[in-house]
């Protein structure tokens, strides 16, 4: 914690990359295709279109890719944005995200592609920041700043914490430190003609774009974090939909390391290797071995322990500043801090138990299908 909040105060203070780059390089314009791939999105992807038209960047063309939706999803795209010449809807057979993907890239005549979900919502300034970094002929890709844009109640809060203090402390620390292991789907850009000549998305990993973001880092190319590029994305509103949901992450990132096992043992990129991995693999640990790590709290505060309970003091005020500053950093209400010491108590079993099964299913070869969320249309956040 102590060594990602460094990194991260560090990123903060960079003005010169994260804040200015707009006016370092005012006539860097280039192409960009906003690529959006929908499958049964009719609730959301009316404001998801809205919000990207109202951009102050002068985007080349959206390319809305269905993956054969069986609502109503594009007779309200072809109602709608029919006579728009910017939206271009493009509709194929049911065959995953990542084919959804490809096809748009190869489609795709922009320089720089921008990724959103159906159901995020971008800030009209995200495209623009996003693009921005690509000034730098080394960088790859960039992601965005992901938000909760459905806190409705206890467990999108919860969520709402986690995304505050995951992507303003370790997003930023790891930009500074060159090892960014996840650019989201939901909000990223990409160099197209990087991800032509490492080949596409891959149709075999359900963490379609942490596989390649490993491979644009294997590659010798910069993954940037842009905290301004901000979007607003529904998150699941009950523990059915967030296992669902969280078991999909855990496996395919577990896809990801088990893929490139050889490649990141042996790559150039020593903070990857060193500092990026090790940490993803402890999270893990941490969450397998949670249950037994409060079994002997507990038995040492039976056995009355000293020590364990000033150590238990300076892990949960250590973590509290941690998740202080990231607030701070992100510009947020602080009122959901309230909340820090519950939710790292309940959310933590949660994650544990996701990690069991995901690790478990991983040993046995069970198949994990996409399983897609059914939509609320509850993202509050307004265009």
């Amino acid at each position: 914690m102590l060594i990602i909040f460094y990194f991260a105060i560090k990123h903060y203070r960079r003005p010169q990359i994260t804040h200015n780059l707009n006016n370092n390089y005012p006539e860097y314009k280039p192409t960009v295709t906003v690529l959006v791939p929908i499958y049964n999105e009719a609730i959301v992807i009316n404001k998801t279109i809205e919000a990207i038209l109202q951009s102050d960047y002068p985007i080349t063309e959206i390319l809305v890719i269905d993956d054969g939706s069986t609502d109503a999803t594009t007779d309200i795209v072809q109602k709608n944005y029919g006579n728009n010449k910017l939206v271009k809807l493009i509709s194929k057979k049911n065959s995953g995200k990542s084919n959804s993907l490809n096809i748009g890239i190869k489609n795709a005549i922009g320089e720089i592609i921008v990724t959103i979900d159906a159901d995020t919502v971008f800030h009209r300034s995200t495209i623009t920041h996003l693009v921005s970094h690509f000034s730098d002929p080394d960088v790859g890709a960039v992601s965005g700043n992901c938000k909760v844009g459905n806190i409705i109640n206890q467990l999108t809060l919860w969520q709402h914490i986690e995304f505050v203090t995951s992507n303003n402390l370790e997003k930023r620390a790891f930009d500074v430190l060159q090892c960014i292991t996840v650019v989201p789907g939901s909000n990223s850009a990409w160099r197209k003609r990087v991800v032509q000549n490492i080949g596409y998305y891959h149709y075999d990993i359900l963490a379609e774009d942490a596989e390649l973001t490993i491979r644009i880092l294997n590659a010798d190319y910069k993954v940037m974090y842009e905290d301004r590029a901000i979007s607003y994305e529904e998150s699941p509103e009950t523990f059915k939909s967030f296992i669902k949901q969280r078991v999909r992450w855990s496996y395919g990132i577990l896809q990801v390391a088990w893929k490139h096992r050889w490649n990141i043992a042996h790559s150039s990129n020593k903070t990857l290797k060193y500092f990026a991995i090790p940490s993803m693999l402890f999270s893990y640990l941490l969450f397998l071995t949670s249950p037994l790590i409060d079994v002997i709290f507990i038995a040492s505060l039976i056995e009355g322990t000293k020590s364990i309970y000033l150590f238990a003091l300076l892990f949960y005020v250590t973590d509290f500043l941690n998740s202080f500053v990231a607030f701070k950093l992100g510009k947020e209400n602080m009122k959901p801090l309230l909340w820090i010491f519950i939710q790292r108590q309940v959310y933590r079993y949660l994650l544990a138990y996701v990690t069991w099964k995901a690790v478990l299913m991983a040993l046995k070869g069970v198949h994990v299908g996409w399983n897609k969320l059914n939509r609320s249309g509850n993202n509050v956040h307004k265009i």
